[in-house]
């Protein structure tokens, strides 16, 4: 029994020999191998890759900015101050009479001084009103059209070659799209006040009820832009 002990442990200890051998002969092969492999680098291009979405999206930004401001500018200098009150000093804007005059605003529509406006700023058809321009001239304006339940007015003013606004499309504006708001807020210190906000909603439909008598504005466009309360 001992013998046959002896023997299997001999043999045991053989194959165990001959496994680590060959596992030594397979390692130190694959060592030679690959060590002696030569890898051409020129084949090879190596290239750094750089995020450039966040940079598109800052310049992006900027131009949409610049660009907005270029039109707001430009807009600007249509935008007029409107008073039921003839003018006592070099412009309805002048800070000395400020208090005596009731601003509002309008933007001339054509080159030859026809001026959009609320008719509880310029007054009814046939009303007189004092303009001033971006520039300081001033005009005596003569409302031609109005209309009490949109609480829209044309006003004429005698002159040529104006800047005017070209009207867009109401019909193509989405909800949410930014909108911005221009005028005369409270007088002479805060003239062409510019302010900005969203449209909240399309088609809307307020009830009115003044002196007496009841009407309804429809199709209207709800902003949540910062405008004066009508007076």
């Amino acid at each position: 029994m001992k013998k046959k002990k002896v023997k299997n442990y001999k043999k045991r200890i053989i194959i165990t020999t001959i496994i680590a051998l060959l596992l030594w002969i397979t390692g130190f092969y694959i060592y030679i191998t690959y060590e002696n492999i030569e890898i051409d680098t020129t084949k090879y291009e190596t290239t750094r890759l750089q995020s450039t979405t966040n940079e598109q999206t800052v310049e992006s930004e900027e131009e949409n900015s610049q660009k907005i401001a270029d039109i707001i500018e430009e807009t600007t200098r249509k935008v007029v101050g409107i008073s039921k009150l003839k003018n006592t000093g070099s412009s309805i804007f002048s800070k000395s009479t400020e208090t005596e005059l009731g601003l509002g605003t309008g933007f001339i529509v054509t080159q030859d001084g026809y001026i959009l406006s609320n008719e509880h700023v310029t007054g009814s058809k046939y009303s007189k009103c004092y303009i001033t321009l971006e520039n300081g001239n001033n005009y005596e304006g003569t409302v031609v059209w109005s209309d009490s339940d949109l609480d829209l007015s044309l006003t004429k003013i005698n002159a040529q070659n104006l800047e005017y606004v070209n009207l867009g499309n109401s019909d193509n504006i989405r909800v949410g799209e930014t909108v911005y708001a221009i005028g005369n807020p409270i007088g002479y210190e805060f003239r062409r006040t510019v302010t900005s906000g969203i449209i909240s909603a399309k088609n809307r439909t307020i009830k009115l009820e003044e002196d007496n008598k009841v009407s309804y504005m429809s199709d209207l466009i709800q902003t949540d832009a910062t405008i004066n309360p009508r007076k």
